[in-house]
């Protein structure tokens, strides 16, 4: 679809580096909610966006937009191999379990109630000790840390305690995502 009316009214910015500078009008519900993620992740709105949109444009994040399809592994996850597509699925389910951290901070407890059960249960890895001093550093560590993309993240992921916060069917759909 084209809209030739749209470049007659854009004017263009740049910095002092040259790059482009993009002004966006926000809704007041979207602006608070992206200060609050800036709060909670220590970025920058600028970061933030070009985060988000970098992953828009890569086709990872535009399944988002359509509530139908749970946000997956990006569309050129086939290509990959079989151990970065089940990282890049851990990613984006891991991401959907932030968000729903943040809707419901007591989500933190049940993830440490996952980890003592599990020692309990005679189960006990040092990633344990790990998120058990993320999740005493509160939501926002939390998020940042269940949404890297680092290998420290990655590395992190494998002994996720968020297990039980997404539903079997959300689950699927991600599963089912890379058959697509």
């Amino acid at each position: 679809m084209r809209f030739p009316d749209v470049r007659a009214k854009m004017s263009y910015m740049y910095d002092n580096g040259g790059a482009h500078v993009l002004s966006v009008r926000l809704p007041a519900p979207l602006e608070s909610r992206l200060d609050r993620l800036c709060r909670e992740t220590g970025k920058t709105r600028s970061r933030i966006v070009k985060e988000v949109l970098g992953r828009y444009l890569d086709g990872s994040v535009a399944a988002a937009a359509d509530p139908a399809t749970p946000p997956g592994p990006p569309k050129d996850a086939m290509r990959r191999s079989g151990h970065a597509r089940v990282e890049a699925r851990s990613l984006a389910m891991h991401r959907v379990i932030a968000e729903k951290l943040r809707n419901n901070p007591g989500l933190l407890e049940a993830a440490g109630e996952n980890i003592r059960r599990w020692r309990r249960q005679g189960v006990d890895v040092t990633a344990f000790a790990e998120w058990e001093a993320i999740l005493g550093r509160g939501v926002a560590e939390t998020v940042r840390v269940l949404t890297d993309p680092s290998e420290e993240g990655t590395r992190l992921r494998q002994s996720t305690p968020f297990t039980g916060v997404l539903t079997p069917a959300e689950r699927r759909r991600f599963y089912e995502a890379r058959r697509s």
